[in-house]
């Protein structure tokens, strides 16, 4: 039996966990597809609404286990690593947190309360609080374990920069992935520990959100790195390195006419996620190609060859 040497097994673990995430992104579709051919392909406002139907399972595996690789891979740059450390940290709040229900659900969970005698003809007023407290329930649960594991990994991190304060490779870029995420980390506590109606309520779409512009930056930062890398060689360019900008510019199209056309009430938010969502696996699929074949050699990036080096960054 032949032993793999040290680089090769990080490199090999380093492609396994990019080609992890395409298979996700390609799972949580497949499940939402197959549930919308269940309703008579009658599609949900969003994609997170589909948290409540039987393809909740695989949401929120999906996201949570996409969350987990966006913080565990080194970006190709430092800002790439910042920015999936960040978009992890927003995914797994989509996953765990689900979206509010519609404008007549949350009043009537208000007229409930109030026991008022003013409801619509057929309102199971137990039923409806029984779902109210079900959420409830789940966002005390996974918030208090998500803020324990954020925690800790957050000292980890704090002690591993320490440990490793001297070395070159601790940018500003780096200090300030530490300082965003500590930001984030701190007032999302502080929403869910002091307001935990408004965090049920808004926590999903904020994050949402902030995970689609961390998604768009991504590949913004890897259309620029390839483009100043093709200005410094000018007969290296690629199909690529094409792509990048073109899956760029389209992220961007899409979500400034996506965002009109849904303010206008003209296409629903369902659309707009999954166009996102398939851009991003086609620029994770072209960033993932250019980076194989992955060998122990001058080809090897730099991220997945020195372990003291990834535990030292942001990511």
């Amino acid at each position: 039996m032949t032993q793999q040497q040290p680089a090769e097994t990080f490199a090999k673990s380093y492609r396994y966990v990019r080609i992890s995430m395409i298979a996700l992104l390609a799972g949580l579709g497949t499940s939402v597809i197959y549930q919308a051919g269940q309703q008579d392909w009658h599609l949900l406002a969003s994609v997170s609404a589909y948290y409540y139907t039987p393809a909740q399972g695989i949401f929120v595996g999906a996201l949570t286990a996409l969350a987990a690789c966006m913080i565990a891979l080194r970006g190709t740059t430092d800002a790439e690593d910042v920015l999936l450390n960040l978009g992890g940290m927003f995914a797994v709040v989509v996953a765990v947190v689900p979206t509010t229900r519609d404008k007549d659900y949350q009043t009537t969970v208000r007229l409930c309360a109030m026991s008022t005698d003013n409801l619509p003809a057929g309102v199971d007023c137990p039923r409806v609080q029984e779902l109210a407290a079900a959420t409830r329930a789940n966002v005390e649960n996974n918030m208090t374990a998500l803020l324990v594991i954020g925690l800790v990994s957050l000292l980890v991190l704090i002690g591993l920069v320490l440990r490793h304060r001297r070395s070159a490779y601790l940018v500003p870029t780096a200090w300030a992935g530490i300082v965003a995420a500590t930001v984030i980390y701190l007032a999302g506590a502080f929403a869910f520990l002091t307001n935990i109606d408004w965090f049920i309520d808004n926590a999903h779409f904020v994050a949402a959100v902030c995970l689609s512009v961390c998604i768009v930056a991504v590949a913004v930062v890897n259309a620029l790195r390839l483009r100043q890398k093709q200005q410094a060689q000018p007969s290296g360019s690629t199909t690529a390195r094409n792509w990048y900008g073109l899956v760029a510019l389209l992220m961007i199209g899409v979500c400034v006419v996506g965002a009109v056309l849904f303010f206008t009430h003209v296409l629903t938010l369902f659309w707009l996620e999954i166009a996102i969502a398939g851009m991003f696996a086609v620029f994770w699929t072209v960033q993932t190609i250019e980076q194989m074949p992955i060998t122990p050699g001058p080809t090897t990036p730099a991220a997945v060859l020195s372990a003291p080096e990834v535990a030292g960054r942001s990511g």
